[in-house]
């Protein structure tokens, strides 16, 4: 029974130092928000264009969309990254909206974006000053940081 709690303990703490490494600074030049949501959220493949982390996923992978057809659920939101005003949480709600098929979340920071995917719920800050366009549309989701 210790041995369990302690596994247990270990992996939480691992895992709670894997989400802090995640969320650095983008003036030390080691990652923007993109490259800190991706590694928040498993997304191993990920490119630089421009100075700025870019990627695609989809949710599920090629054989659970062939096998199961390809369903998966994806949520977004977007709050205020400090306890604010009533017009600086309006202004996060507004920053996910439907588009198209999905949604597609405008974001500019301090906010705290959650997302939804792989059956987990995963907050990244956006930092101050930082911008981001991240789209869900059916199973794919994709971020590109520096954009709005």
């Amino acid at each position: 029974m210790n041995a369990v709690r302690l596994a247990l303990g270990s992996a939480v703490a691992l895992s709670l130092s894997a989400a802090s490494l995640a969320q650095t600074d983008p003036d030390t030049g080691k990652s923007d928000f993109c490259a800190r949501l991706a590694a928040n959220i498993g997304v191993e493949k990920t490119k630089i264009v421009d100075g700025n982390t870019q990627w695609t996923a989809n949710a599920l992978n090629f054989g659970q969309r062939v096998l199961f057809g390809g369903t998966a659920v994806t949520s977004v939101r977007a709050e205020p990254a400090e306890a604010t005003s009533v017009e600086e949480y309006q202004r996060a709600l507004g920053m996910c909206v439907a588009e198209g098929k999905g949604a597609a979340c405008r974001l500019i920071g301090p906010v705290d974006f959650t997302l939804g995917w792989k059956g987990e719920s995963t907050t990244t800050r956006v930092l101050d000053g930082e911008r981001a366009l991240v789209r869900v549309e059916n199973t794919k989701t994709s971020c590109h940081a520096g954009v709005h």
